[in-house]
């Protein structure tokens, strides 16, 4: 049986400019490895997403150190998922459905 609870959050200017920007660096994490993906030359392996994360994208963007470094954690975490639904589809031989890119202020979330 699950449970859940919804809690009201009603947070203060400085704290809601923080939860914007944990939202937008998940999303550009995500959209950026998911670009990098996408070409053939790159092969999809968690692993190298993190090591693409830690050296090209954290290094270009320094922004990423105001948020906690697990929201850029979940962002590979999801970015895996979503490559293995595409790749398992793929195998069985149903419609694939590529990952796609996330958009801004469309189902905005983030985990910690």
């Amino acid at each position: 049986m699950l449970l859940a609870h919804k809690i009201e959050l009603r947070p203060s200017i400085s704290q809601a400019a923080y939860l914007d920007k944990a939202c937008g660096s998940r999303r550009h994490c995500y959209n950026k490895l998911l670009e990098h993906f996408s070409k053939d030359e790159n092969k999809w392996s968690k692993a190298a997403a993190y090591q693409h994360y830690i050296k090209v994208i954290r290094s270009e963007f320094p922004w990423y150190s105001e948020v906690s470094s697990r929201v850029t954690r979940n962002a590979i975490d999801d970015l895996d998922n979503a490559f293995k639904h595409f790749f398992r589809r793929v195998k069985k031989g149903e419609k694939p459905g590529f990952p796609k890119f996330k958009k801004k202020d469309i189902n905005d979330s983030f985990s910690l």
